[in-house]
């Protein structure tokens, strides 16, 4: 199988002997670069990147410490788009033994075919997979359906192969660990790429014990990840309802008082979004369209707060708690699925 014009990467923190039969196998049936970053494994490892510098056509680029998952894969992209020029594409795999030779091909060959494309390399999750990756991947893939939008089978795969779009976007991400790659998927929604997904094998060796993925600490900065939309919300009920108490006593109607403190709310909302959570930036044309957003759903808000005010006597703080809580799903998915989506393979 050739697909010159693809790279591969792999970040390795303290690896087995195994990633040089990976490497070597690799150049045995790929045409493309192949790089590998150790990220700061120390003296104890040295021997190990020696002897893979040793193989042609393979580049080993180091951190001098240990930076983190996110942090090597970024060197290595970086390292590919400034030295190759006509990059079709990267593939990303781990050092651990998880990925094998025939499927980082097959997420090589994929990439090769739909080179626009984020190419995941999805495994299966039954019998035999390691607790933590079982309950962590079923979460996430109910996050992401959610809150990005993404329908994805494994949310969690190291093997992934990169439009170059994508690659010169991740260069921006701030993560350095493993949230990298779920910063990743964020960025690939915000920038309207299609997604593959191609099955691979499922291996996790001797339980998963090679992973350095942190149970606690690690899921909670991809939680952080894909939750930011949660922290947003929350700081735009905030403004939302401090506004609206100020408001009240001062203006002639709940339609009225709605209508102004749902405008500071939402101009809070809209910055985090397009800043903070879907980081896709914007100009007059976004800003029209939410202008005209923020017009219509104020009015719509604050005619069902009357309405439902005088019709069952509800207290008008009470009644907008309530109205609130039941438009908050449309106006996260007009968020997301309409002003802060660009079109497919922008």
């Amino acid at each position: 199988m050739s697909t010159a014009r693809i790279a591969i990467l792999i970040p390795a923190y303290k690896p087995s002997a195994k990633l040089i039969d990976l490497v070597k196998s690799l150049r045995d049936r790929h045409d493309g670069e192949i790089v590998v970053v150790d990220d700061g494994g120390g003296l104890e490892f040295a021997g190990i990147f020696s002897a893979l510098s040793l193989v042609p056509n393979v580049y080993v680029v180091a951190n001098a410490v240990n930076l983190g998952k996110g942090a090597a894969l970024k060197n290595g992209i970086n390292h590919l788009l400034v030295r190759s020029t006509h990059l079709a594409g990267i593939v990303t795999a781990d050092a651990d033994g998880q990925h094998t030779v025939t499927d980082i091909l097959a997420v090589a060959h994929e990439l090769s075919k739909k080179p626009t494309h984020l190419v995941l390399g999805a495994r299966t999750f039954g019998v035999g997979t390691p607790t933590r990756s079982l309950i962590g991947n079923n979460i996430s893939r109910v996050m992401y359906r959610g809150l990005l939008g993404l329908k994805l089978k494994d949310t969690q795969t190291g093997l992934r192969g990169l439009p170059i779009a994508l690659c010169q976007a991740s260069l921006s991400i701030r993560s350095n660990r493993y949230e990298f790659e779920t910063e990743m998927l964020s960025v690939t929604s915000s920038l309207g790429l299609e997604i593959s997904e191609v099955p691979i094998e499922t291996i996790y060796e001797e339980n998963n014990a090679s992973s350095h993925f942190d149970p606690l600490f690690d899921s909670a900065r991809i939680y952080f990840v894909v939750l930011r939309y949660g922290f947003s919300s929350l700081a735009t009920a905030i403004v939302d309802f401090v506004a609206f108490i100020i408001l009240l006593p001062l203006l002639p109607s709940l339609v009225t008082t709605n209508l102004v403190s749902r405008g500071f709310a939402l101009g809070v909302q809209f910055l985090l979004l397009r800043g903070f959570v879907f980081r896709t930036g914007g100009g007059l044309g976004k800003l029209t369209i939410f202008i005209l957003y923020v017009a219509l759903t104020g009015i719509a808000s604050g005619v069902l707060q009357s309405a439902l005010h005088d019709v069952t006597g509800m207290n008008p703080l009470i009644a907008k708690i309530v109205i609130e809580a039941v438009i908050f799903t449309f106006n996260f998915l007009f968020m997301r699925d309409i002003l802060f989506r660009k079109p497919r393979n922008a």
